[in-house]
């Protein structure tokens, strides 16, 4: 396989297509990358979904779509697999599985709606490379199944990945559709987008419009409302109403959402901090 390094893509206007991926977080660059080089559309018109999980067989279809970006000729080998079903992925999954990238969950079975943990990506991708061997281990306490340990080794040393922190890399967790394409832009060496153009602040995305008019109602300003939006569109639009209206209890995942919100400085002073909280508590 060629991993050449693609030239400058035609990303622009990519990102600011969607309303839930803002210019400034830190997979941007790489979903303009991505959809430029046509390798993902969305979810759904105006949406990327970036919190989303990713399923095995969206990811051999991202795959699938990186290789032939490549300027190679993935074939579409049969497979033995009786649970893929979907016909967008009956050609990648035959090819994930004659390269030798994938062997199923079992003799029959390649379970394409499973969400892909972080560690079988790497396997994955590591495979779809060639296999190369790391000059050292990596420094994750965390990665335990010998069959991870090389391709991860590789994903460190490669910088693919800088882990979750220092010491680990959260394996068993599920990868997100942020996450995949940050991997998948690293393993390319991160190759150059077209920087989007601004946004005018006067389109409609149906992605995000509905977040941004409820939580105007629950008393933040417009500015608040457009930057806090992103952050809570992988949440069900009900449940954020229900939790707004003190139907609902908060959860973990709200807690950290809200830490997000605070750090990325949507809320720049103690006293509106103080009533983003009170609007979800």
């Amino acid at each position: 396989m060629s991993l050449a390094t693609i030239g400058l893509s035609s990303a622009a206007g990519a990102v600011d297509q969607f309303g839930d991926v803002e210019r400034d977080r830190w997979y941007a660059t790489s979903v303009a990358w991505l959809v430029g080089e046509g390798i993902t559309t969305g979810t759904s018109p105006g949406c990327f979904s970036p919190y989303d999980q990713v399923t095995r067989g969206q990811l051999v279809t991202f795959m699938f779509r990186l290789d032939g970006t490549l300027g190679n000729q993935p074939g579409a080998n049969e497979h033995p697999f009786d649970d893929v079903i979907h016909d967008y992925q009956q050609a990648s999954v035959g090819w994930a599985f004659a390269e030798g990238i994938t062997t199923g969950t079992s003799a029959s079975t390649f379970t394409p709606e499973a969400a892909i943990t972080r560690g079988d990506f790497a396997v994955m991708l590591w495979r779809y490379a060639g296999e190369p061997t790391a000059a050292g281990p990596h420094p994750f306490t965390d990665v335990t199944l010998g069959y991870q340990q090389a391709a991860i080794d590789w994903m460190a040393e490669t910088g693919i990945t800088a882990g979750t922190t220092p010491t680990t890399f959260a394996p068993n967790g599920n990868m997100t559709r942020a996450q995949a394409a940050s991997f998948l832009h690293r393993f390319m060496d991160e190759p150059a987008t077209v920087t989007p153009a601004a946004a005018t602040g006067t389109e409609s995305n149906a992605c995000i419009d509905e977040y941004e008019s409820i939580l105007v109602d629950a008393g933040l300003t417009d500015d608040e409302a457009v930057c806090i939006a992103p952050f809570i569109t992988d949440l069900d639009i009900d449940t954020v109403v229900a939790v707004l209206a003190g139907l609902a209890p908060i959860d973990a995942q709200l807690i950290d959402i809200l830490s997000d919100i605070i750090i990325a400085g949507c809320i720049p002073t103690t006293d509106r901090q103080a009533a983003l909280i009170r609007a979800f508590l």
